[in-house]
């Protein structure tokens, strides 16, 4: 009799063991299941947000093209049609060269500034050229503005970045440097991009700087939020360091494989 409660009591007990171990087991695979639809649904969310910005980057591309295309064709002939309108005046009235001679060259610095405009708004043009003849383009464009000093620096002849990301790169520099237009009050602008041994390319003006937390965080860091944005969609990530009274800097680079996981 002993015996029977003896093993009816070890049976008892491997019987809740069992149970204890189908209820832990059942837990961590409803656990492993949960993270796998986790993972699942963070891959699915950033996808959605790399398409998002797809479908975002080629309407704003769509656009600029557009306003480009408008710019070449529409108000161009007009600026052509004006200058071949004083040229005739100089022919008919040559008493009056030395006073149309000045708004000449006004209106020939504005065709070249417009040419120079309509170039880097069209990406269709732009996708014919590597990252450095744009930024080449860029820059001149911005000389002949004479808003502020620029210097444009770089290392190598040619950009080691995936040629399907050249173009939103440059989409982004140009949105750095109309960010140091507007709100800078910078007097100097540089510019450098290194490929070797890591990608670097770099923006430095020595305008009146800013606050980053407290901008980056207000309604006002939409321009800086879409910059994030971009560098995060072609693979890359973007550093911004600001001091009131002592410019700013902005650095992209690409992100290494610790980054990534």
């Amino acid at each position: 009799m002993g015996n029977e409660i003896v093993l009816s009591i070890i049976l008892t007990t491997l019987l809740i063991f069992i149970l204890i171990i189908g209820v832990i087991i059942s837990f961590f695979m409803v656990g492993q299941q949960r993270s796998k639809q986790e993972i699942i649904l963070t891959q699915a969310n950033l996808n959605y947000e790399q398409e998002l910005r797809k479908v975002e980057s080629e309407l704003s591309e769509g656009v600029k093209r557009h306003i480009a295309q408008e710019l070449h064709d529409n108000v161009g002939h007009l600026l052509t049609c004006m200058r071949l309108e004083i040229e005739n005046k100089k022919l008919d009235h040559p008493e009056l060269i030395g006073h149309i001679t000045s708004i000449d060259q006004y209106l020939q610095e504005t065709s070249d500034q417009l040419r120079l405009l309509s170039r880097t708004l069209n990406s269709d043009f732009l996708e014919k050229l590597d990252f450095y003849a744009a930024m080449d383009l860029e820059v001149e464009r911005l000389k002949r503005l004479r808003k502020l000093e620029i210097q444009w620096v770089r290392q190598q002849d040619r950009l080691l970045v995936d040629t399907n990301n050249e173009l939103i790169l440059f989409r982004i520099s140009q949105e750095i440097i109309s960010n140091a237009l507007r709100h800078s009050n910078a007097s100097k602008l540089k510019i450098s991009c290194s490929a070797e041994p890591n990608f670097q390319l770099v923006f430095e003006d020595d305008g009146k700087g800013f606050e980053t937390t407290k901008i980056l965080n207000s309604a006002q860091a939409s321009g800086l939020q879409n910059i994030l944005k971009r560098t995060e969609l072609i693979g890359m990530k973007c550093e911004i360091t600001s001091i009131l009274g002592d410019g700013s800097s902005i650095t992209i680079t690409k992100k290494t494989n610790e980054s990534n996981n």
